[in-house]
């Protein structure tokens, strides 16, 4: 999970990210154009995984830090972070 936290981080650069309200728009760029036809919308807590993304941060880290900032269950949080990381690296690097 580690390796795939790394990759996403690799490819924030290549996103574009626009709130809207309580969400952000995560928009892919092409050759440096926003490509709004394929954009994802991520909810509060997803934001929060983005913007805390990092080629440092730790699957654990990660996990405490949400643990720390939200009133989540840790075992929902785990079954859940790990569907959304994976779902995040499909979107990010497998395009």
């Amino acid at each position: 999970m580690n390796s795939a936290l790394q990759e996403i981080s690799q490819a924030k650069s290549n996103f574009v990210c626009k709130p809207t309200g309580e969400e952000l728009l995560l928009i892919p760029l092409k050759d440096n154009v926003a490509d709004f036809n394929q954009y994802l919308v991520l909810n509060e807590l997803g934001a929060y995984i983005w913007d805390a993304l990092n080629p440092d941060i730790s699957y654990e880290a990660l996990q405490k830090q949400i643990l720390n900032e939200f009133d989540v269950e840790e075992e929902n949080l785990r079954n859940d972070l790990q569907k959304f990381i994976s779902d995040l690296y499909q979107y990010t690097c497998k395009k």
